[in-house]
């Protein structure tokens, strides 16, 4: 399984999220997001809910890809703009670098020495922010009130018996794979092939020695006590479905086991995002899931139709009628 180019920027793969937009959205939406040419959602929602998944699921690698500010940052403009400007210098000289950045941050008439005192001075005082400034292309900023909030979230998910079970406290025979990447093919979805497909999972754990396989994946709602509904109107167990057909695949191609002879668990954590960010966790029931295989089967083929004869300004049913579609 070729999974070096990162999910996000893999284009040539169908996602759920793309069956999700073909379905909602039509052939034509779907080619402009595959193309680049329209952008996706980056709400503030989004954002932390990728915050709250690093956190719960890849707590080692949280702090590569967030920082707090947990030092003394410049009171003026000035002392900003001399941060800024140090940084971005060209010059290969200590010296000259703190020169030229006091000299475009300050105006006035000091002489060189002086001037290079004070930059020194500077530079010791906000060593530790200056120093941000150079990795903060490469890390987001989170404030305590950030800190403090994935906390008491980590707190209630072990203190709520399921969510502890599957994301703490599970049996030692589990390999638990985190933000788990499967490149895989759709069988026969056309006439030309297979379907080149792909899918990300947030927890995917497997016990080999009882035969047992989970999917568990985190959700961030604004209401926990209404995430019934955010299922069915985000297709969530479509989704799910999406999962396992990947892990279906991922068992026969990559591990050549026969999935038949495990249980299958499927489970949705859900977190409020605000408030006391209470917990709830769904066992999403396989009868759900196997009923979405069909949405899904429908949706793939007809990808596959428009991806081979590259016509996407229209659905299939126009393309092959007289222009009038049944609804």
């Amino acid at each position: 399984m070729d999974i070096t180019i990162p999910y996000y920027e893999d284009m040539t793969r169908i996602s759920n999220s793309n069956i999700g937009w073909f379905i909602k959205k039509g052939p034509k939406y779907l080619k402009e997001m595959l193309n680049g040419e329209r952008e996706g959602l980056k709400l503030p929602q989004l954002e932390k809910g990728s915050m709250i998944h690093e956190y719960v699921l890849q707590p080692n690698e949280f702090w590569k890809d967030y920082i707090i500010l947990d030092f003394e940052t410049p009171k003026t403009k000035q002392q900003k703009d001399f941060c800024e400007a140090y940084v971005s210098s060209l010059e290969l000289i200590e010296d000259e670098k703190k020169l030229q950045a006091y000299k475009s941050s300050y105006s006035n008439s000091k002489s060189w020495q002086i001037a290079l005192k004070e930059a020194t001075e500077l530079c010791n005082k906000y060593k530790r922010y200056i120093e941000y400034l150079r990795l903060k292309d490469n890390k987001k900023v989170i404030s305590f009130a950030d800190l403090n909030m994935l906390k008491t979230i980590e707190k209630n998910l072990r203190e709520h018996k399921k969510a502890n079970e599957i994301l703490y406290s599970y049996p030692a025979e589990f390999e638990v794979n985190n933000e788990f990447h499967i490149n895989w093919e759709y069988p026969n979805a056309s006439t030309m092939g297979d379907l080149p497909c792909k899918s990300l999972l947030d927890r995917f754990m497997i016990d080999h020695i009882n035969k047992k396989i989970r999917l568990v994946d985190l959700k961030t709602t604004a209401d926990v006590y209404n995430f019934k509904h955010s299922i069915e109107e985000f297709d969530y167990c479509r989704q799910m479905a999406y999962y396992w057909l990947a892990i279906h695949w991922y068992f026969k191609n990559e591990l050549k086991l026969n999935i038949e002879e495990y249980d299958y668990e499927t489970y949705i954590v859900a977190i409020q995002s605000h408030d006391s960010y209470e917990v709830r966790v769904f066992a999403i029931d396989s009868k759900a899931i196997e009923e979405e295989l069909i949405t899904i089967d429908q949706a793939i083929r007809k990808i596959a139709w428009h991806k081979n004869n590259n016509l996407w300004e229209h659905t299939k049913e126009y393309y092959e009628g007289d222009g009038c579609e049944i609804c």
